[in-house]
């Protein structure tokens, strides 16, 4: 079977070929804005522009024709709305013309096609970087699922912003990178990891508000040191707590050589598998547009819209099979856990790593500052009666804590239970009362509650005190996400019973469907 795939969400216009699974070959054109970033209607007379070519050539280098394609597979989203209909104006004529099946691809199923198919690893997990997505993805029940994202702007979009600002044209971020190289100092940047979730808002204003006082080179450090750090974070965290034992990267911010510095010290650390695509295979194109569409059984008709906001999770993917993830107990992301004694008493011991692989001052920023959030969030959580761990020793020299040992099982482990919802409903009550004593968790998922005698909330070293409204809403959307990620999504409405006695419930859920619709592509 051969398949043409087009690829049109945003700077790129490109068209491929896959016969038979193997990828044949691509053409590609990408539009290059004189300053500024991407105009998406200047992008789309780009693609319009240079299509024609782009496929001709591609025939004919294959020497083919477009009577032997079978499937057309396009690019549905998400991307720049313009730019995007492009490519589906292509499609659609094709398949009139010339009686062809339209296949949609989200471009996000695209690009981990590519790794999935070459890594040949059975249950990896997904950490998929671009300019505008950045997600954490593992293979589901017949489709992809989503563990983690960004609650802002994609980490390739931040660092094309970044150096705008810093007087570099589109795309910056391969000369960020480069910038980056001859840059050394540290600096206090604000570093946004919640679960699985990351966000760069708050680290770009920062940089951005002291290019005229830090040589440029070391804006560039921080910004990928920072950024980077948070997503190798939130890979061991995934690897971790499902006991996954393989990776693999894609998208086009994948092709920076730091990011794959990073990811590789944590793997070794930890006894993982990856595997890092070539770098032609991550760019934008459309073979990785043609072989999701040659796996897929999807099709649709000619009247067929673009869907700008389109996620990897929105459809079916059959082909790649079912995974059920299993969540492992007393098995820290970013920590090393054990079992011990403290004066005489059953204690937990907990030893904050990353020193392997990070860098050594922002390590120790990390480690320090999760510390001492633990501690002042522990102390206020007893002050409201609401169970939990108590802090015994702290040793802020090789960042380790001891707990009082708490008997039971994390609540990620008893989905199967016949009382799941009784025990959900009573974690949102005493989330409510946490919240309206302006506590913030910071990592509100089941790994993160223990059930015993009592329901515990546990390891709440990203909350804070005195919390606005935005890091309450992030606590309620993680524990939403939590029990998606378990299929068990309709036990949410469970959680939001206990939590309805918040005085702050309202507000909070407002800001929760806020937090969600914000556009994750722009």
């Amino acid at each position: 079977m051969l398949v043409l795939g087009i690829e049109s969400t945003a700077h790129t216009a490109s068209v491929g070929l896959v016969e038979d699974g193997q990828i044949k070959g691509s053409r590609s054109d990408s539009y290059r804005p004189s300053s500024g970033g991407i105009n998406p209607r200047d992008a789309a007379e780009h693609h319009r522009s240079v299509f024609h070519t782009l496929l001709t050539e591609l025939l004919n280098e294959q020497a083919t024709d477009v009577s032997k394609i079978e499937k057309i597979a396009f690019s549905i989203g998400p991307g720049l709305g313009p730019a995007l209909k492009t490519g589906v104006e292509l499609a659609r004529y094709l398949s009139l013309r010339y009686s062809k099946i339209l296949v949609p691809v989200n471009h996000g199923v695209g690009h981990i096609e590519i790794s999935r198919r070459f890594s040949n690893f059975e249950n990896p997990l997904f950490l998929y970087v671009s300019g505008g997505n950045t997600q954490l993805v593992t293979i589901g029940d017949q489709n992809y699922s989503v563990l983690g994202e960004t609650l802002d702007i994609g980490v390739g979009n931040f660092l094309d912003k970044l150096a705008r600002d810093l007087g570099i044209p589109f795309p910056g971020a391969p000369v960020l990178e480069k910038l980056a190289r001859d840059g050394d100092k540290v600096l206090d940047c604000p570093y946004s990891v919640r679960g699985m979730d990351v966000s760069y808002s708050g680290l770009y204003t920062f940089l951005k508000n002291r290019i005229s006082t830090e040589r440029s080179e070391d804006i560039a450090f921080n910004a990928q040191e920072y950024a980077f750090t948070a997503l190798a974070e939130i890979v061991e965290r995934g690897m971790a707590h499902f006991g996954l034992t393989e990776f693999s990267i894609t998208g086009g911010v994948a092709r920076n050589r730091r990011l794959r510095e990073l990811l590789e010290g944590m793997a070794k650390m930890r006894g993982y598998r990856y595997y890092f695509p070539e770098d032609k295979l991550l760019s934008d194109n459309g073979a990785m547009i043609a072989l999701a569409g040659y796996m897929s059984d999807l099709t649709t008709d000619e009247s067929v819209e673009f869907q700008q906001m389109d996620r990897v999770d929105s459809r079916k993917s059959n082909w790649i099979g079912s995974r059920k993830l299993t969540p492992k107990a007393m098995v820290g992301g970013e920590s090393v856990v054990k079992q011990s004694t403290f004066q005489g008493m059953n204690c937990v011991v907990k030893r904050r790593r990353g020193g392997e692989y990070r860098n050594s001052k922002i390590n120790e920023f990390i480690n320090g500052q999760r510390i001492k959030r633990e501690v002042r969030v522990l102390h206020s959580l007893k002050a409201v009666r609401i169970p939990c761990p108590e802090a015994l020793y702290v040793n802020l020299e090789d960042f380790t804590i001891i707990l009082n040992k708490l008997e039971g099982k994390v609540l990620s482990q008893l989905t199967s239970e016949i009382n799941f919802d009784k025990l959900v409903e009573k974690v949102g009550r005493y989330v409510a009362v946490m919240h309206d004593a302006g506590i913030s968790h910071g990592d509100l998922n089941l790994g993160n509650i223990l059930v015993g005698d009592e329901v515990y909330l546990i390891d709440p070293s990203m909350g804070e005190l005195d919390s606005e409204l935005e890091p309450l809403g992030v606590d309620i959307h993680l524990m939403k996400e939590s029990l998606k990620a378990l299929g068990k999504e309709k036990s949410f409405n469970s959680f939001l019973r206990g939590y309805k006695k918040s005085s702050r419930y309202a507000d909070v859920l407002q800001k929760v469907r806020e937090i969600e619709a914000r556009r994750r592509y722009a």
